[in-house]
């Protein structure tokens, strides 16, 4: 036994196998860290990506699907306590949300001035380059851009 009295100013604890005194608890369930937030990173991760690419119906479309998907899963599981990430999960969530829609009015724009037209003159066209080129001419024409002569 030693002589200095223990750090603190505390008693010693007494001899022998005694409980744990009231109050002391065993902590609850945390949510994991690290591994519990993989989903809500994925969604981050696809929900920028699709933001960035939504002009390109594999961006905007499926990323932007993915990303809705997992940030959806990611909250829930947030919500319950089973994993972290909320703020992630939700911001991959929207940015996903944000790059589907942007997509599918983008597609529904072009569709409806002239994209089969388009298509079906590049077809007719074949491996003309100035009667392609014109059919890219008339596309741009009919969106009001300006196009480039080469």
């Amino acid at each position: 036994m030693s002589q200095y009295p223990p750090p603190g100013g505390y008693p010693p604890p007494p001899p022998g196998d005694y409980p744990p005194p009231p109050g002391n608890y065993p902590p609850g369930p945390q949510p994991q860290q690290g591994g519990g937030r993989g989903l809500a990173i994925t969604s981050l991760v696809l929900g920028i990506l699709a933001v960035v690419t939504f002009c390109t119906m594999f961006g905007g479309v499926i990323l932007g699907v993915l990303a809705v998907i997992f940030g959806l899963i990611a909250v829930l599981q947030a919500r319950s306590g089973r994993a972290g990430g909320r703020g992630m999960a939700l911001a991959g969530l929207v940015l996903g949300a944000i790059a589907l829609i942007g997509s599918l009015v983008m597609g529904w724009y072009l569709w409806s001035h002239g994209m089969q037209d388009y298509f079906d003159c590049v077809n007719r066209a074949g491996n003309n380059n100035t009667a392609v080129q014109q059919c890219v001419d008339n596309f741009q024409d009919r969106l009001g851009v300006k196009h480039h002569s080469a």
